[in-house]
């Protein structure tokens, strides 16, 4: 899954995943300026069910789409 969004979001931008029996995550890119929320959860939404299996989708809890200014606590910070 995160080679998927990495390919759609290569650096600058930074994919950040976790597996707590589900999957959490981010997606900081500066691509999402201008973008409103909606927007920014159905590209992800739609790329997901583009590249994913079912089952595999079924394993997201939520991925949160932000610019690098907004920013989402631990998950957005450094590697």
């Amino acid at each position: 899954m995160k080679k998927v969004l990495a390919k759609r979001f290569p650096p600058p931008a930074t994919v950040k995943l976790e597996d707590h029996d589900g999957i959490i995550g981010v997606v900081t890119s500066s691509g999402f300026r201008g973008m409103e929320a909606l927007d920014r959860q159905k590209l992800i939404g739609e790329i997901i069910s583009a590249q994913l299996t079912k089952e595999e989708r079924q394993r997201v809890q939520v991925i949160v789409a932000v610019t690098p200014d907004e920013g989402t606590g631990y998950l957005a910070g450094v590697n």
